[in-house]
Formats: C-alpha cells, structure tokens, sequence
C-alpha cells in the first residue's frame, strides 16, 4: 500500500491524546486488583469475583484483537473514537454501585480496549514523520505500562481518602477528558498521509489474515511477543509466590514489582529509538531473554535482596521495551493499509504467551523449582529465534515471504 504525503510535520498532539486514553484503558484494567479484598467486603461477594473484573480483559482482547484491528485498517479514525468512547462509557457504568454494573462496565471498556490499543501502530504511520514514528509507538507503549503503574499507586490511596466512589469518579474523569481530548485532536487534525484510490480497495478479512500470516517475518514477531511479553506478565502474575520460597515478603516483592515496572517504562520510552537508530534490535531482544533466565535461575537458587532488586530493574528495562521494538521494526515492515490488522496479531500473541506461561506456572506451583524451570526452558528455547531478528529495520517486502 502507498500513501501521499501531504504532510512531514508529526502530530504530537494526537500522538500524546492517544497516549492518555491507552493509558486509561490500563488505569481501568486493574482498578480492583490492589483493593481487591476491601472490594469484595464491601459487596459482599468473593475474591474471585472480583479476580474477574480484571481478567474480562484478555479473555475479551483475544477474541477481538483480530477482528478489531482489521476494522481499524478500514476506518482508523471511527475505530478509535468508538474506542475511547466505550473506555469512557464503561467507566462511566462503574459508577453505579454495586458488582453487576461493575462487572458490566469492565466489559464495556474490554471491548473497547482493542479498538484503543491496535492503533498504536496505524496512528504513528498517519500522523508520525517517518523518521518520528519509532518514538510515537514508543509513546503508546510506554504510556500502557504508564497507566498501570499511576492505578496502582493512587487507588490505595484514593480508596483510603473517599472509599470505592472516590475511586470510580477520579478513573471515570480521567477516562472521559482523554476521550474527548482524543476524539477533538482525530476529528482537528488531518492525517499527514492520505489513501490512494487504490489502497481504498478492500481486501476480504479471511485473505487478509492469510496474507499477513503467511510472511515469515510476522511468524517470527508473534513469537518473540508470545515468549517475551508472557515472561513479564508470568513474573507480575505469580512473583510474589516463586519469591515466597526464598524468604521474600509481600512487601519486598511489591517494592521490586515497582521498580520493574518503573523500569520497563523508561525502557519502553527510550530503548526502541535506540535500537532503531543504532541498529542494535536484535542485541537488545537477546539480552532481554538472557537477563530473564539469570533472574529465574537466580529466583530457584536464592540471592541476596539487593540482587533480586537489580535483576528486576533489568528485567523490566529490557522486557517491556521488546514490546515498542518488535511493533516498530513491524510498522518499517508492515502495509500501511493491513498496520491495525498486524499490530492487533502481534498484541494477541503477546497476551497469549501472558495466559499460556502464567497457566503453566499455576499448574507447577507446588513445585516451585519446576515452575521457574519450564520459564527458563522456555526463555532459552526463543533465543535462537531472537538471533534472526533483524539488526535493522529492511523496509516493505514485495512478497509476503520476503
């Protein structure tokens, strides 16, 4: 596909607006996982009914990641602002009180969160100079791990200072401005870059699939998300329990989960525009699974704490930055006119590999050495793949199997 440039000049508002509302969808995500035992008190129902209000959404992000992002290559702009509209909507129905509604409006806003999170890529090829675009995904990316992290430290609070309504009306106004600060930017500002004719020809949603499947370059992205994202989310999932048997608490545990993620923000943000730029992707990606098995065969053999927090500094760093890398290198790669379609493929194996390894861990939990083995069999079997990343991005390929 090729696009007329009628612009150079990137748009960073759209860019930042965009950025806000996905990090919205992930300050909504885990509203309840930090509250989740006052949460169910206060409704009277059980923790692992509010455990669902968080996984509604990679239950509802793999049956629609595809479907979605193909609907975003056929009208990004649409598709968007249905997005942040159903983020803002749903969280707006949480205001209501009592778990049912909470439960809906968690499903409405997981509905929405594909719509919301497939653009990353398509709204850095059509409001991004080519040479900005690395650092435009790297904005979205950052901005989910962002999101995360700003729900997790302010909705302790937030809970202590006015109970669940001070909650649910701080997240529902912060949803509602992005949403609208997003829908205003789209609607104000033009795409740099406009469809040909041509490119407006759809392709049917089945083909189109198979097209993209069919190069072995998506292959190969899709399992280095599969493995490199799963890793993190296992770790953040189950890192309190396999930390538990070499004498860490909570406390210790919640402390390095923090730096982790702190970590992998200012990964996200900063090492994909280095990678791109000093055409040291792949190193970057290896180096990732490498810091991950010495952390996992550190985490079966004990160390001391100042260790355990270094190596999850690391970790973090290099795991989340994978991310941005692989769905940059992707957008060098990809069709502009099948970009949704693609980054909704790779998002999907991402939290794929996040559900697979962390159901693995769950089901070797009473062994805890065996759990902690499977992941560090699993990180240096992707290594090879790893090494046939591509240094640097090589452009659009003219057949799919370029």
């Amino acid at each position: 596909m090729r696009l007329n440039r009628i612009e150079t000049v990137t748009r960073w508002p759209v860019i930042a607006a965009y950025a806000c509302v996905a990090a919205a969808t992930q300050l909504l995500w885990v509203t309840f996982t930090p509250i989740t035992t006052d949460t169910a008190a206060l409704w009277g129902v059980s923790v692992d009914a509010i455990g669902w209000l968080s996984l509604v959404f990679p239950l509802v992000y793999v049956l629609l990641s595809i479907p979605f992002g193909i609907a975003a290559d056929r009208s990004f702009r649409g598709a968007l602002i249905w997005g942040a509209g159903l983020t803002a909507a749903g969280a707006a129905i949480r205001l209501v009180p009592g778990y049912p509604f909470a439960l809906a409006g968690q499903f409405v806003i997981a509905v929405g969160q594909p719509l919301v999170l497939n653009a990353v890529n398509k709204i850095a090829v059509l409001y991004a100079a080519p040479p900005n675009r690395p650092a435009a995904i790297a904005a979205g990316t950052a901005s989910l791990f962002a999101g995360i992290m700003i729900s997790n430290v302010t909705v302790p609070f937030l809970m202590e200072w006015g109970g669940l309504p001070a909650v649910l009306w701080t997240q529902a106004a912060v949803s509602a401005a992005a949403g609208i600060a997003l829908t205003m930017a789209l609607l104000r500002s033009a795409p740099l870059y406009a469809e040909t004719a041509a490119d407006a020809e759809r392709t049917p949603a089945v083909l189109a699939l198979r097209e993209i499947w069919s190069a072995r370059w998506v292959r190969l992205f899709s399992l280095l998300l599969f493995a490199g994202f799963g890793i993190f989310i296992t770790l953040a999932t189950w890192l309190e329990v396999l930390a538990d048997g070499i004498g860490y608490n909570s406390v210790q545990v919640g402390t390095g989960l923090g730096l982790m993620t702190a970590a992998g923000i200012a990964g996200a943000a900063v090492l994909p525009n280095l990678a791109m730029r000093g055409h040291r992707a792949r190193t970057l990606l290896v180096l990732s699974l490498a810091v991950s098995a010495v952390l996992l065969v550190c985490l079966a053999a004990g160390m001391p704490y100042w260790l355990f927090m270094v190596l999850l500094g690391l970790a973090g760093l290099l795991l989340l930055a994978d991310l941005p890398i692989v769905l940059a290198f992707a957008e060098a790669k990809a069709e502009p006119r099948s970009a949704g379609a693609v980054t909704g493929l790779l998002l999907l194996f991402g939290n794929l590999g996040g559900i697979v390894l962390s159901l693995l861990v769950q089901l070797l939990l009473e062994e805890r050495a065996i759990a902690i083995g499977a992941l560090v069999v699993v990180t240096a079997l992707i290594v090879p793949f790893a090494l046939r990343f591509p240094a640097q991005p090589e452009g659009r390929p003219s057949k799919p199997d370029e």
